[in-house]
């Protein structure tokens, strides 16, 4: 018995050596292979295993950890290139896993059972569909392009039902929205005031990205955010819902916070700029007037949006300031841009005519670049969200999608108009506008699916159906 025992803590000792010898082998390889980099990467394995373990016992942080990615991943590859998307991916899956395999998670699924849920998975089961798509790229453009469209959608939403139904979840995810979104602010005041560093120069002028970011000699701001566009949405977004936030039942402290922050976020919105998120506060400012149902402030609010227009469309008010002069230019129908977008979606209807499914998902704008660069669909720019969705998933799929849209902003204006609490209406009308308001101003731009929009949209969407609920 005895010698059995020390034949089996020798087999255990020989075994440990082993796997030194096999880890001090592996870390030289990666040394050796990667330098400085695979050094580092070493280092931080024990902060990974730790990290993923907490992440495991507690998927809620993971979603919060999504929000968080979602704003600075875009800005994180102009310093450290490297798949920094696939992050979300991971944490998302990482929470699925938690709630699926950890039997200390309790969940009731009966809070997944709703037409919210049932829309975002019949959209991403219509993707699954595309790709066997004979027009496409093959798995690997789908799988990459698939998940800013949908995938993240129908993995988001769920979670959001299951496991955020508190007042102080919704509290949690509007302060981090701030924070986060002021950090942008701040960002893109840097790049205003003191101009871009060496990384953002390379990504503007090496990757070529300053013929849309650099007009007549002008910067349009872009902070950490993929591009201007999406910083401009972004924040005319927050300064919406900070304006309907400030309207609120809440003390006079916060009051003037989210004033103070609606102000920020409107400077931020203006070096941005971009003149397609001016759909933004016009197509949200609308929506929240008329769930609120006060026909004074409606024809007050019409009015000045009447009277904004007039400015910008039949008067040179304000023409020095360059954020202006651009704007302007978003009403004037002889515009070159606008001529050159007419055209575009042209050519695609052309290509359409028999391809009722689309040319499939991954076949346009960045993913058909890399994956089929000769293409027409790669050559030939989207622009809008929703000629993006026409291209790669047909007519069939741009009515879905418009559907399921329509559908999520009737029961969405019907839950606010319901609501008899104050603060529970302020707080769904905001939401609600915030989402009117990119949903219309992607008609022009590719912001419901960027980042960090997209992912906002995944959470916001499901929160504001969640309001009525508080207890």
């Amino acid at each position: 018995m005895k010698a059995a025992l020390i034949h089996v803590f020798s087999l255990q000792r020989v075994l440990r050596v082993m796997l030194a010898g096999c880890f001090i082998v592996f870390s030289f390889l990666v040394i050796y292979v990667l330098g400085l980099i695979g050094a580092a990467l070493l280092l931080s394995l024990p902060v990974l295993f730790y990290g993923v373990s907490y992440l495991a016992k507690k998927p809620k942080q993971a979603v919060w950890l999504v929000l968080i990615l979602s704003f600075l991943s875009p800005g994180l590859t102009r310093y450290v290139p490297g798949p920094w998307g696939l992050t979300i991916d991971i944490l998302l899956a990482l929470s699925w896993l938690s709630i699926l395999l950890n039997k200390k998670i309790k969940v009731k699924w009966k809070h997944a059972k709703n037409p919210v849920v049932w829309v975002s998975l019949i959209w991403m089961g219509y993707l699954a569909f595309e790709m066997v798509n004979p027009a496409g790229n093959g798995p690997i453009a789908w799988f990459y392009a698939m998940r800013g469209i949908g995938f993240y959608q129908a993995l988001s939403v769920p979670l959001v039902f299951l496991l955020f139904r508190k007042e102080k979840d919704f509290q949690r995810f509007l302060h981090l929205l701030i924070l986060l979104s002021l950090a942008g602010t701040a960002w893109g005041l840097k790049q205003q005031i003191f101009g871009v560093d060496a990384a953002e120069y390379r990504w503007l002028y090496d990757e070529n990205h300053h013929e849309e970011h650099v007009l007549h000699g002008v910067l349009r701001v872009f902070s950490f955010y993929s591009d201007a566009g999406a910083f401009g949405a972004s924040q005319a977004m927050m300064s919406l819902m900070c304006a309907i936030l400030f309207t609120g039942p809440f003390k006079q402290k916060k009051k003037i916070f989210y004033l103070a922050c609606a102000l920020i976020f409107l400077i931020g919105f203006a070096i941005s700029g971009t003149r397609g998120a001016l759909a933004v506060p016009l197509a949200g400012g609308i929506a929240y007037l008329i769930v609120i149902r006060n026909f004074r402030i409606l024809i007050a609010g019409a009015s000045a949006i009447v009277i904004v227009f007039c400015i910008l469309k039949y008067t040179f008010l304000f023409q020095g300031v360059e954020q202006v002069r651009r704007m302007r230019t978003a009403l004037d129908p002889n515009n070159k841009s606008l001529s050159v977008r007419l055209d575009n979606q042209k050519t695609f209807a052309r290509y359409l005519a028999n391809k009722p499914f689309g040319g499939g998902v991954g076949t346009a704008g960045f993913w058909g670049a890399r994956f089929n660069p000769e293409s027409l669909m790669a050559n030939t720019a989207t622009d809008s969200w929703y000629v993006k969705i026409w291209a790669e998933t047909g007519v069939v799929g741009l009515v879905l999608h418009v559907s399921i849209l329509g559908f999520i902003l009737g029961k969405g204006g019907k839950t606010c108009m319901l609501l008899r609490d104050p603060k529970k209406k302020v707080c769904a009308s905001a939401l609600f506008a915030a989402i009117t308001g990119i949903i219309f101003a992607s008609y022009g731009n590719q912001v419901f699916g960027q980042m960090p929009t997209g992912i906002i949209m995944n959470l916001a969407i499901p929160f504001l159906f969640l309001i009525p609920k508080w207890k």
